[in-house]
């Protein structure tokens, strides 16, 4: 098992499509996610928005307009990750090789939690990045938080 790591945002005003939370491997280490969760704090409108879970590989370009997030260890004497994290991009990532691992609905009254069993987390392999993207604006402001749990694999 390797080490256990996690980026997040919290009460930040969405009001546009974007990467909510994306992480990049480095070339030599891959990483597993275990967990994926968004919530709205405030606001009380009903709605659906799409939400894909994206892997990329090759020449793709990181997403930017938000902020670097660096990774929060889950056990206090492990090394700091060597995953790079971000959160909140409104211009998204781009170019290389996208692949949608899956593709799901956020419901902003009840949140959103991906949670898979051990043997269906998604790895992302050296020099690859994993994106939380919010593919659907909300139609007024929600202020949002969100989590991603991942494994750095060694």
């Amino acid at each position: 098992m390797g080490r256990i790591y996690s980026i997040q945002f919290n009460n930040v005003s969405v009001s546009a499509v974007q990467d909510l939370m994306s992480l990049q491997s480095t070339s030599g280490m891959a990483i597993s996610i275990h967990e994926v969760i968004v919530a709205q704090v405030t606001g009380s409108t009903v709605a659906n928005l799409r939400l894909t879970l994206k892997r990329f590989s090759g020449a793709y370009s990181i997403g930017s307009g938000g902020s670097s997030v660096t990774p929060g260890k889950f056990n206090f004497g492990d090394a700091a990750a060597t995953a790079t994290g971000r959160a909140n991009d409104t211009t998204q990532t781009t170019s290389g090789t996208a692949v949608t691992l899956r593709g799901d609905v956020y419901n902003v009254i009840n949140g959103y939690q991906f949670l898979p069993a051990p043997e269906d987390r998604p790895i992302i392999a050296p020099s690859q990045a994993f994106v939380v993207s919010l593919d659907s604006a909300p139609g007024s402001a929600e202020t949002m938080s969100g989590t991603v749990v991942f494994e750095e694999l060694f």
